[in-house]
Parts: structure tokens; sequence; C-alpha cells
């Protein structure tokens, strides 16, 4: 067999990287107590962070002025343009994905080789599909940014709350609609 990393096994290496604890290094000293580092917090009107959690897709953080009016301009800009930018990189990678497959058309003698090479495929294409359906919801939430009924739940009326939006900007529904929906849908699928 070539000397090629089976994209299985890429994937593999990159999860192991991805989860893998960060070694510390332990020194044989006695009881030293050392004091955590304090991070200095600013009084700011506006700030956009960046929070960073291992393997899931991290959006800027939005952290409202004083008495600001929820969806006001400056946070719909904020949501219109993490949704544009998420949308612009699943793009990318649906056209990637098309240009690996069509490059890389390697028919292995071995059919346990040819049998990975189609399981590996078929889970690339299951991920492009996902991200296919996500695109189309991103689209959806566009229209409602301009429709300006976005912020708001579809089920109730209610605002859907800031903190669910940075977690997910493309919900349509708040915590407690949604958390009906699946009491709902866990109770129709038993």
């Amino acid at each position: 067999m070539a000397e090629k990393k089976s994209l299985l096994s890429k994937v593999r290496a990159v999860v192991k990287k991805v989860t893998a604890k960060p070694q510390v290094k332990k020194t044989a000293t006695k009881s030293k107590v050392t004091a955590k580092p304090q991070v200095k917090k600013t009084a700011t009107k506006s700030k956009v962070t960046s929070k960073s959690i291992s393997g899931l897709k991290q959006f800027k953080t939005y952290t409202p002025k004083v008495n600001e009016k929820y969806m006001s301009k400056l946070q719909i800009s904020h949501f219109k343009k993490i949704l544009n930018d998420w949308k612009v990189e699943l793009s990318s990678e649906l056209s990637r994905t098309v240009s690996h497959m069509q490059t890389d058309v390697t028919t292995y003698a071995d059919p346990n080789d040819r049998a990975s090479q189609e399981s590996e495929m078929a889970l690339e294409l299951r991920n492009r599909d996902r991200e296919r359906k996500l695109i189309k919801k991103i689209n959806e939430t566009l229209k409602n940014i301009d429709e300006d009924e976005y912020g708001y739940c579809m089920g109730c009326g209610e605002e859907i709350g800031l903190n669910r939006l940075q977690a997910r900007p493309t919900a349509t529904l708040c915590i407690d609609c949604k958390t009906l929906q699946e009491i709902k849908e866990k109770q129709m699928a038993k």
C-alpha cells in the first residue's frame, strides 16, 4: 500500500490534538503555593471578544452597552457579520470537499482499503450535507434580520436573549419554547 495517510487517520490525529490535555511539568519543591494570574477587567461601553472552547465553533461575544435597547443596530450588525462569516467559511469547506473528491479518485486493489475509502467519503458527504442544511438555516436567519424578526421567538414572540443568540446565532426559539419542543420530541419517540 502507498505511504499515504488515510483521511480517517488524519482526522484521528487532529481529534487527539484537540482533546489532549496540556501536560504540566511538576517540579520537586516543597509545598509552594502559587497565585493564579489575575485577569484585569475593564469597563467599556461596547466590547467584542472571542472565547475558546476546544472543538466547538466559537463566535465573538457581544457585550451590550448600559441601557442598550434589545436588537439595536449594533447588535444586528454584529450578528449579521457573524452569520455572513460563518456562511463563507462553510461554503469554502463545501467547495474544498468537492475538489477533494474529484482529485482523490484512487482505486485500491485491497477490498479493505476500498471499504475504508468509501466510508471516509460517506462520512465526509454526511458532514457536508449537515453544513449545506446549516447554510440554508443561516440564509433564513439573514432573511429574518432583514425583516426585523431576528432575536424574537417564533413560538411565543418573546426575546430569545443575547446569550442564547451568541451560543447559536441561528436560534429561532427562546430557551423555554426549545425545552418544550425537546420534551415533546422525547415523548413522541417513546
